[in-house]
């Protein structure tokens, strides 16, 4: 993917001078000639912002900047403590005749009339109360009677958000050899589902009622051993809103996970000592019921390097005891749990020096580990979340050893590929640096998938801000660096090719960490000299 950062803005700016040069329309059969010009582009402005975002910043009275930055490393949801299966509950009855009996059967005869306690298959957890924030239940039928069947189905334990507790469909006449059948469904959203039991002492227990009779307003019908009525009831795609009850004593083996850490996405290279770094761990417990997480493992991945440093620390030798959350009636209060890492304890200063795009970690919930301690009194809410963030706090002193940031362009070059407007020429950047940092420019030519195609020699440094005796730029320097283009790279440039441009900085005492202040400003000017065909090259 190509992209062009805000922090690159010096110096790929420059190199977009092709689509603001000139004017100039190619005449139909005019004449064609080239001229050698040299035009300013445009000036810029680098500043810390265009490396740190702002909204990472945190400016001291000083003008000190510390950079606070917060990733969420995991988060567990719902599902992972309480899922609901689909479930299937049948309710058949046939007319118990013996060979070719029949009968004939009145309107409105009562096929069916059973209250059924069931109980939902629901391992590990027992529940005594259910708020639904998603499903339904479907209830079919199926009728080999002649005659239209009237079914009823209610939940006596159950409250709808209409305040109904019953559905009602019905199944026209049919045979044994060609049955009837008809499908009812509600929505079970915001239904509230005591699963106590007519006892109220009981789990995962639902009370129902199923009636089925023949029309009332039909002519009764006659049956034999071969006709039957058939209900199924489905709770489908149950997904809970509240639910609460014992979760369980048990382990879930969360396993291993990789979150992207975008911090670095603009460094591609080099080295970066921090002076200090602070790096808390933060955990949030959503859920109502006590955690115990181990975390196994906690890695800084460079992709670009491949290296990887593992986090040393306290916090990987013990488990993590989470407190349960407080049930307020209608939400919930989260508890809380901190631990903050330093150099002095830890190694999260090479930790984040590795510069990583990736966090890998390995961990593990044990679920309620001193037992039923709420006597059934677990509880989770939809939002409920076990969740965990890094925040990271370093204020900007360092010590950069060819630390490298990268950017691809394409320019947008007047003419076209066949009718090309531009030859060979020459780009300067003339700069005036208040960093304390030295930088090199290094351009190449890549195509579509950033494999090289041509190098571009550039002569020159941008030379560091003059340090004072407390180690902050004190005065600007003026510098410059060119480089020459080709007419076999302008063609690159016409066709699929694109700039890769990496500076690379270097602060101007490797002995010492130098602090970056907000007031710190790098202008930059361009300009170019360059062949420039009057409609077109041919």
């Amino acid at each position: 993917m190509e992209y062009a950062r805000p922090s690159y803005r010096v110096a790929l700016l420059g190199l977009l001078f092709l689509s603001t040069l000139f004017g100039c329309k190619k005449e139909a059969d005019g004449p064609s000639w080239d001229v050698d010009l040299l035009a300013p582009l445009l000036s810029t402005r680098f500043t810390i912002a265009d490396i740190v975002p702002d909204s990472v910043q945190s400016i001291g009275t000083d003008g000190s900047i510390t950079l606070v930055y917060t990733e969420e490393l995991f988060a567990v949801d719902l599902d992972t403590v309480l899922e609901i299966p689909d479930t299937n509950f049948r309710y058949p009855y046939a007319f118990p005749l013996v060979g070719n009996d029949a009968f004939t059967l009145p309107a409105g005869f009562p096929v069916i009339s059973q209250n059924n306690l069931l109980r939902f298959n629901l391992p590990d957890l027992e529940l005594s109360r259910l708020v639904v924030k998603e499903g339904s239940l479907e209830l079919r039928m199926r009728n080999k009677i002649a005659s239209r069947v009237l079914g009823r189905f209610t939940l006596p334990s159950a409250v709808f958000p209409d305040g109904n507790n019953e559905l009602a469909t019905s199944v026209e006449a049919g045979s044994p050899t060609n049955p009837s059948f008809s499908n009812a469904v509600r929505d079970l959203a915001g239904a509230s589902f005591d699963l106590r039991g007519p006892t109220f002492n009981d789990v995962n227990t639902l009370t129902t009622s199923v009636a089925a009779q023949l029309d009332p307003d039909g002519s009764g019908a006659s049956v034999t051993n071969q006709d039957s009525v058939i209900v199924e009831a489905s709770y489908r795609n149950l997904i809970p809103y509240y639910a609460k009850g014992h979760f369980g004593s048990r382990t879930i083996a969360f396993g291993s996970g990789t979150n992207r850490f975008g911090l670095f996405d603009n460094f591609v290279g080099g080295i970066l000592d921090l002076d200090r770094v602070t790096l808390r761990v933060n955990v949030e417990n959503g859920v109502g019921m006590d955690v115990r997480i181990r975390l196994n493992e906690l890695q800084a991945v460079n992709t670009r390097t491949g290296v990887s440093v593992d986090l040393q620390h306290s916090i990987l030798n013990g488990p993590i005891n989470l407190n349960r959350a407080i049930d307020l009636g209608n939400g919930f209060q989260a508890s809380q749990y901190t631990n903050e890492l330093d150099n002095d304890d830890s190694n999260v200063d090479a930790f984040l020096e590795n510069l990583p795009d990736e966090l890998r970690y390995d961990l593990d919930l044990e679920l309620n580990p001193l037992g039923d301690i709420s006597n059934g009194n677990d509880f989770v809410y939809h939002d409920s979340r076990l969740k965990a963030d890094l925040e990271l706090e370093v204020p900007l002193n360092v010590i950069a050893t060819d630390l490298v940031l990268e950017n691809i362009v394409k320019p947008d070059l007047p003419g076209n590929e066949e009718d090309q407007a531009l030859g060979a020429g020459t780009l300067k950047l003339f700069a005036t640096n208040g960093f304390p940092f030295d930088a090199r420019v290094e351009l190449d030519i890549v195509d579509r998938e950033r494999n090289f195609l041509s190098h571009v020699p550039t002569t020159g440094v941008i030379t560091s801000g003059i340090l004072g005796a407390n180690a902050l730029v004190q005065a600007a320097t003026r510098s410059e660096v060119a480089a020459d283009l080709t007419e076999e790279q302008i063609d690159l440039l016409y066709g699929e090719g694109r700039f890769r441009i990496r500076i690379i900085f270097n602060t101007a005492d490797q002995t010492q960490h130098l602090r970056l202040l907000d007031r710190y400003t790098l202008d930059m000017q361009f300009t170019v000299g360059a062949r420039y065909f009057v409609n077109g090259n041919e």
